[in-house]
């Protein structure tokens, strides 16, 4: 009788677990960084607009002053007045604040996407090792199953054997050279003897726990 390899069986079964364990946290770590470089761009797209938009503010503010005879400052002069310099310092620290916002709305939403992406593996893991754990438990079941269904056949081949070798022992009145060592018995016992009763005896008590 062929015996199956349970052993390779459930390690290709592990194999698979563990294959789809991998390709399950390469995805996520796909997602994130996907979803990380979305952050950055749209960061780098708000920056770029409270940029702009301080410019085109300090630009509005710079024709206000100019219109009242006053000045903000450029890259080379002074603000005429203690008004231009607060509204310039204002506008600067109204933009810090702007993009200060911005980049911690960043990290939070980095922070985030790494937080989901660990839960994530940390889930397939999970589902991995309770797998693998139901995987050892099956195959020591399966293993059981195996010893004991070649333990029968075994036991049935010797019974079937023993059988055989009482009907030849029966047909021609001794035992056959080929016999002597299924029955225990030396060649040329005749049937006449206490040896053939208490083999046929033993060939009832073995049929009895088929």
């Amino acid at each position: 009788m062929e015996s199956l390899d349970i052993e390779e069986l459930y390690r290709a079964a592990e194999r698979s677990r563990l294959n789809a364990f991998e390709s399950a946290r390469q995805d996520s770590l796909k997602r994130l960084q996907n979803s990380l470089d979305e952050i950055g761009t749209s960061y780098r797209g708000s920056v770029t607009q409270a940029q702009t938009a301080a410019r085109i503010s300090a630009l509005g503010q710079e024709e206000k002053l100019a219109a009242s005879g006053l000045s903000s400052g450029g890259s080379y002069t002074a603000p005429t007045s203690g008004y231009t310099e607060t509204a310039r310092v204002a506008s600067d620290n109204n933009l810090r604040s702007n993009l200060n916002t911005l980049s911690a709305a960043r990290l939070q939403q980095e922070q985030e996407a790494r937080n989901a992406s660990n839960t994530e593996i940390a889930q397939a893991r999970q589902s991995y090792e309770n797998s693998a754990a139901e995987i050892r438990m099956q195959q020591a079941q399966a293993q059981i199953n195996q010893y004991n269904t070649d333990r029968e056949y075994n036991y049935n081949v010797r019974v079937t054997a023993y059988q055989q070798a009482m009907q030849r022992w029966q047909t021609y009145g001794i035992v056959l050279p080929a016999d002597a060592s299924i029955l225990g018995v030396p060649a040329g016992t005749r049937t006449a003897s206490s040896a053939y009763d208490n083999a046929k005896l033993a060939l009832e008590r073995w049929k009895a726990l088929l």
